[in-house]
């Protein structure tokens, strides 16, 4: 029995309680979690309540009869019309059969069939429901998302990014990708996910930082039991099932408390783990790739991140350089997000004049690819037609150069803290203290920034 099997969710609605009892003793021997109910009319708002991966019902009960059941699934609002409904029936008509699956039903059996019968036509149920839900969720991931994913790696930086990961790829091994803000560590990972062999959507993505607390971290990763925790009426299964043997991406991890990442440094040893307020030990089949922003060497040193779980994830890490360093590949990204952003517009696709492309490869873009982007969707949508020039660009930063060249060592040298004490000043009149936008010019969290403020009595 896999753990797809074991973990499916079965609601029985069938009014005859000596059979009732009889099927959900054979189906829970056979692995299923089965919910009996006795009435088609308090099925409907239960299927509105909880996830069941499928429906078993009889088709004449009092009340609501198995095929009016049948067709509020398949149109009810706020039911999922998509959970497959094997109807059950003493009657043997193969008029009956042929209605309830114009209805929309997955199958038909028989009250008489043998236990193994009955199991096996609902395994191969479950198999085509779940084929048929991964390519709907791929076709629709397909559909929503702007192929920018594409990686562009023109410049030495991305090239040996890229020789990196290839050589990471095929491995099991847990890759931390590191870089700023903005510089593309999800389409890393992704790239990483599709050079891995894995299923394509078997793809699992969670951002830390949406989860602050604890229970909301542990519950969406690790899943719950009903009662682990208020509000926890039903049994959830986390993020690490859900991946099964794809990949599950944690997106800033450094945000994770010490408590959470205790949790996961366990799992990551391990390869075990349990739901919340559960007992049972499960199996970590999915491959873990984390990313952050921020320095965790000196989240170690400052106390913020664990030193074990830093070790343990720094194994193999991956280091994706800012676009700054990387203009090479701005000419190129711009062309390719042009087209994408086109085709989703339905818009023509805009070339770029020589002193447009010169600016671009001259920005310090603080915001890296993703600015670039916004950039790129910004000229398209403006309704502007012809080739982009300069004065176009709605560019905020300085230059990369001058970036680099707007402070000058006094010949006799400072001190390192004045240096920083300036820096941090001028970024925070520059946006009149607000500290959001001044920590995204220092490049650094606002946390970070408000720790030199304070450290350098800097208030407005």
């Amino acid at each position: 029995m896999t753990a797809f099997e074991r973990e499916t969710e079965i609601l029985l609605v069938e009014d005859d309680p000596r059979f009732a009892q009889r099927l959900k003793r054979n189906l829970e021997g056979a692995g299923f979690a089965v919910e009996w109910l006795e009435r088609g009319d308090t099925a409907l708002p239960r299927i509105g309540e909880k996830a069941f991966h499928l429906l078993l019902t009889d088709i004449k009960m009092p009340g609501m009869s198995g095929l009016e059941l049948l067709e509020a699934v398949k149109s009810k609002p706020g039911v999922d019309p998509d959970l497959p409904v094997v109807m059950l029936t003493s009657i043997d008509s193969v008029e009956t059969a042929v209605q309830a699956m114009r209805l929309g039903a997955s199958d038909y059996l028989k009250k008489d069939a043998e236990r193994d019968e009955i199991v096996q036509r609902i395994l191969k149920v479950l198999a085509e429901a779940r084929v048929r839900r991964e390519n709907l969720d791929l076709r629709a991931r397909l559909s929503a998302e702007i192929d920018i994913g594409a990686v562009v790696a023109l410049s030495p930086a991305m090239s040996a990014v890229m020789a990196e990961i290839r050589e990471l790829a095929p491995t099991p091994a847990t890759i931390l990708i590191q870089g700023e803000t903005g510089v593309g560590k999800e389409v890393i990972a992704r790239e990483i996910h599709r050079l891995s062999g894995r299923r394509p959507e078997q793809w699992v993505a969670i951002n830390c930082a949406a989860l602050p607390e604890d229970d909301k971290f542990q519950s969406e990763v690790f899943g719950h039991e009903r009662g682990a925790f208020t509000g926890a009426t039903e049994r959830k299964r986390g993020q690490f099932e859900q991946a099964e043997e794809g990949t599950l991406f944690l997106d800033e991890v450094g945000e994770l408390s010490l408590d959470s990442q205790s949790k996961l440094l366990r799992v990551l040893e391990t390869g075990e783990f349990t739901r919340m307020g559960g007992t049972q030990t499960l199996r970590l089949r999915a491959r873990i790739l984390l990313a952050t922003n921020k320095d965790l060497r000196r989240e170690v040193q400052e106390g913020r991140f664990r030193n074990d779980l830093f070790f343990r994830i720094s194994v193999a890490p991956v280091t994706i350089p800012p676009l700054r360093l990387r203009a090479e590949d701005i000419d190129s990204l711009c062309r390719t997000m042009m087209a994408d952003f086109s085709r989703r517009y339905g818009k023509a696709a805009r070339s770029f004049s020589p002193a447009a492309m010169e600016r671009l490869g001259q920005y310090s873009w603080p915001g890296n690819v993703r600015e670039l982007r916004n950039v790129i969707e910004g000229l398209l949508i403006r309704g502007r037609t012809g080739g982009v020039e300069p004065g176009e660009l709605r560019l905020e930063g300085p230059s990369a150069h001058e970036a680099a060249a707007g402070f000058q060592l006094p010949e006799a040298g400072m001190p390192l803290e004045e240096i920083e004490r300036a820096a941090v000043r001028q970024a925070l009149e520059r946006t009149d203290y607000n500290q959001t936008a001044a920590a995204k010019l220092l490049h650094i969290s606002p946390d970070r920034l408000a720790a030199r403020m304070k450290k350098y009595g800097l208030h407005k």
